[in-house]
C-alpha cells in the first residue's frame, strides 16, 4: 500500500524516499568557440617572423656578395656569400605569399638548369677537342663556341636573379632587375670579343683584357643590389609581407540578463 508506514513481512519502519525533483527546462546560454588556439597562433607567427629574418639576412648578404663580385682575384668569395643569401632568401620564401614562393623555386630551377647547360657545353667541346686532336685554328674556334655557351648558361642562369625578388619589387625594382640582367649579357658578349682575339693572335694583352671586364662587370652587380636593397627596404619598413589575418572571429552573443 502507498500510505503503509511498516512492512508487512518483517515489520520494519519504512523511509519515505526523497522525491525526485525535475530540474526546469530553460535555454542556457552557450559560451562562444574559442575563436583562435593562442599557443597555435604563437607558432605560426614564430615560424612566420624566422622566415621573414632569413629573406632579410639573405637580401643583405646578396647585396655585399654582389658588391665583392666584380672585384678580381676576390670575386669568388663575394659569389659564394651571394649564393649563401639567396638560399636564405629561398628558405624564407613562404612568408611573402605564393607569387613569390613560386618566383623563388623558379629561380633556384633556372639557376640549376643554367650551370647544368654551361658544365655540359664545356665538357663536350673538351672530349671534342681531344678526340680530334684540334690544331691551334680551331682551338680558337672551340673556344668561341665556349664562350657562346658561357654566354647562354649566363642570361639562363641571369633568369634567376630576376626572379629572385621579382614579386617583392615595386615597378622600380623590377626595371633595375631586368636592365641588370640586360647588361650582364651585354658584358658577357664583350667579354668574348675582347679575349678571342688574345687566343686568336690578331693582337691584345690578356691581362688588361681581363681587368676591363670585370671592371664593366660592377654595373649588373651594382643595379642588382640596389634592387635587392630596395626589396629589403619594403620588409625592413614593413610594407611586406601583410600582417595575418586571425583565421576565425568571436562571435557576437548578448549577455543573459541576471535575476536578483
Amino acid at each position: 500500500m502507498a500510505t503503509a508506514r511498516y512492512c508487512l513481512s518483517c515489520g520494519n519502519a519504512l523511509v519515505a524516499a526523497a522525491p525526485q525533483v525535475t530540474p526546469p527546462v530553460g535555454s542556457v546560454p552557450q559560451q562562444p568557440p574559442y575563436p583562435y588556439n593562442a599557443s597555435v597562433a604563437a607558432y605560426w607567427e614564430y615560424h612566420r617572423a624566422s622566415k621573414i629574418d632569413n629573406t632579410k639576412t639573405g637580401l643583405l648578404l646578396l647585396i655585399i656578395g654582389l658588391a665583392l663580385s666584380w672585384i678580381p682575384f676576390i670575386g669568388a668569395i663575394g659569389g659564394l656569400v651571394a649564393l649563401i643569401g639567396a638560399l636564405l632568401v629561398i628558405l624564407g620564401r613562404e612568408a611573402f605569399g605564393p607569387e613569390h614562393a613560386r618566383d623563388a623555386i623558379l629561380a633556384l630551377i633556372v639557376f640549376i638548369v643554367g650551370i647544368g647547360v654551361t658544365i655540359v657545353g664545356f665538357l663536350a667541346l673538351f672530349f671534342t677537342t681531344i678526340a680530334f686532336r684540334a690544331s691551334p685554328g680551331s682551338i680558337v674556334q672551340q673556344f668561341a663556341w665556349f664562350g657562346v655557351l658561357t654566354i647562354i648558361g649566363g642570361a639562363v642562369t641571369g633568369l634567376s636573379e630576376v626572379l629572385l625578388t621579382y614579386a617583392l619589387q615595386l615597378s622600380t625594382g623590377r626595371v633595375l632587375l631586368w636592365t641588370a640582367y640586360a647588361a650582364s649579357i651585354a658584358i658577357s658578349i664583350v667579354n668574348l670579343v675582347f679575349i678571342l682575339p688574345i687566343f686568336n693572335g690578331t693582337g691584345g694583352f690578356l691581362f688588361p683584357a681581363i681587368f676591363l671586364t670585370a671592371f664593366l662587370g660592377i654595373i649588373p652587380a651594382m643595379l642588382y643590389a640596389v634592387a635587392y636593397y630596395l626589396a629589403r627596404q619594403r620588409i625592413v619598413h614593413r610594407e611586406i609581407p601583410s600582417p595575418i589575418a586571425p583565421a576565425f572571429t568571436t562571435p557576437s552573443f548578448g549577455i543573459p540578463p541576471t535575476t536578483g
